[in-house]
């Protein structure tokens, strides 16, 4: 459990324009089970800075996934490389050589958080966002096909589908 100084000390910093205390302050508040808070938190201090995470967070929440919306915030890079944070505090006990192994790559994460956000505004049944995965999908992209093929609305369409007599 978090000391609440701590909580308080670093809800204090977060307040002043410490760019790095509200990171760790949602690492603590989640910790505790404090999972709309946490969110609360980073959204209010990174939201503006990573909207995709933001949005992601927000639809995760709205389904009443919390914990789905705090890994979003987790492994955004606002978070992930927070110097106040628990990933930076363990890449700091690393050699040399083991901390190029973990070397993190932004256009990997930005990659993938776009990914999960189409999925989820899809499976919103969001058109642009269905539209964005069928042409990628057409494109050749497996993963937007997989996608595609998983959203409830193509599981709609395919109760629909008379089904193949067979003889």
């Amino acid at each position: 459990m978090p000391d609440p100084d701590q909580v308080a000390e670093l809800q204090a910093r977060a307040d002043a324009g410490d760019r790095n205390a509200p990171g760790r302050l949602g690492e603590l508040l989640a910790g505790r089970g404090d999972l709309e808070d946490a969110v609360r938190v980073w959204a209010q201090a990174y939201g503006d800075g990573s909207p995709t995470t933001r949005r992601i967070a927000e639809l995760l929440a709205e389904r009443g996934d919390l914990e789905g919306a705090v890994r979003a915030w987790q492994f955004s890079d606002a978070v992930w490389q927070n110097p106040e944070c628990s990933h930076a505090k363990f890449l700091s006990t690393l050699t040399p050589e083991d901390y190029r192994e973990c070397d993190d790559e932004p256009e990997e994460w930005s990659f993938i958080e776009g990914e999960e956000l189409a999925r989820l505004l899809a499976e919103r049944r969001d058109e642009e966002a269905i539209a964005e995965l069928r042409a990628k999908a057409a494109a050749g992209d497996p993963a937007a096909a997989k996608q595609l093929a998983e959203l409830p609305i193509a599981q709609d369409l395919a109760k629909m589908r008379p089904s193949p007599e067979i003889s």
